[in-house]
């Protein structure tokens, strides 16, 4: 690919992780977020950087016109509680940024649009897909979105179709699994981290943890660096006929064997997790053939090394903080 893959949001988590591996692969990269600068995630990296706010349509604009990309990844998004309990915010920046990514890239003539969706509008309540068989559930389950966070992922997959249709603008919506990494800890949200990032910090920290419940839920837990291999993937691939691809491991893996794994790689560490299952509509295992065999994708990190990897590079930021 002779021309640049353009970035947003690539001073994040995931972003961060999709640039390392687009320049790893030795394609042009120019990322996009809403830091004055390429930020603590990106700044090793020799990597052009723009200030780009999403909202920001002609801006949008002027820099895929000026970069000359002709693939974007966006992964510009806005997350954590606090924009399910105010919706608008959620509104303007997850749902009205991608429609200006989605129409800056008609109007610039844009290949491919690859962006950032979710498991987490899925219901396997009562089916076979949830406790205790985990099925793995494929794209064409109806999506059914209740948090205003899902409600703007899956508006954003039902934009991109109408693009698809009306322009011709091929897309890939990302529904990633529950990722983990270390870089949520120290750069992200903590607070949104979730169960498997609190057991995953105190085995860095090599202090005890007990989660009171949650040992017997299955979920499908995908290390970032993985989530990162699926969006290159995409938007190198041929072509992106299904547009819409589960991103995850096909297996679902529990906090009680977490526990257990991190146990075995840090002995200092003293973790438990109480018997039972988590509230959540969406735990369960995802189906990732159609990503298999339409772009390529296959995860690289196994349950076991993917935790243990992410603890030790989260005790090496430990040290360095």
């Amino acid at each position: 690919m002779e021309r640049p893959v353009l970035v947003t949001g690539a001073s994040g988590v995931v972003g961060s992780h999709v640039v390392r591996q687009l320049l790893h692969a030795g394609i042009g990269v120019v990322a996009t977020d809403m830091l004055p600068g390429p930020g603590p995630l990106l700044d090793r990296f020799d990597v052009p950087y723009e200030r780009v706010d999403v909202r920001d349509a002609p801006l949008l604009v002027e820099v895929i016109r000026s970069t000359r990309a002709t693939r974007v990844i966006h992964l510009a998004a806005l997350v954590g509680e606090w924009y399910n309990r105010h919706p608008m915010g959620n509104h303007e920046t997850n749902v009205g940024g991608t429609l200006n990514v989605l129409e800056a890239a008609r109007l610039c003539s844009v290949e491919r649009v690859v962006f950032a969706s979710t498991w987490s509008f899925y219901d396997v309540r009562g089916t076979a897909h949830g406790h205790p068989e985990y099925v793995p559930v494929p794209e064409t389950m109806p999506p059914s979105p209740e948090r205003p966070y899902e409600i703007a992922k899956y508006a954003c997959e039902r934009y991109a179709f109408w693009f698809r249709t009306m322009y011709g603008l091929e897309f890939a919506a990302m529904r990633f699994g529950n990722y983990y990494a270390a870089e949520r800890i120290y750069h992200g949200n903590t607070r949104s981290a979730g169960p498997l990032m609190d057991l995953v910090t105190a085995a860095a920290a090599r202090r005890p943890l007990r989660l009171e419940r949650g040992a017997d839920q299955g979920f499908d837990a995908i290390f970032v660096k993985d989530c990162a291999a699926g969006c290159v993937a995409a938007v190198l691939a041929e072509q992106t006929p299904s547009a819409v691809y589960n991103i995850g491991t096909g297996i679902a893996s529990t906090l009680a064997q977490a526990a257990a794994i991190l146990r075995e790689a840090e002995p200092a560490a003293d973790l438990t997790v109480g018997p039972g299952l988590l509230d959540a509509k969406h735990y369960c295992a995802l189906d990732i053939t159609r990503a298999r065999m339409e772009l390529g994708y296959a995860p690289r990190f196994s349950f076991r090394d993917g935790l243990v990897e992410c603890m030790h590079e989260l005790r090496e930021e430990m040290k360095r903080r």
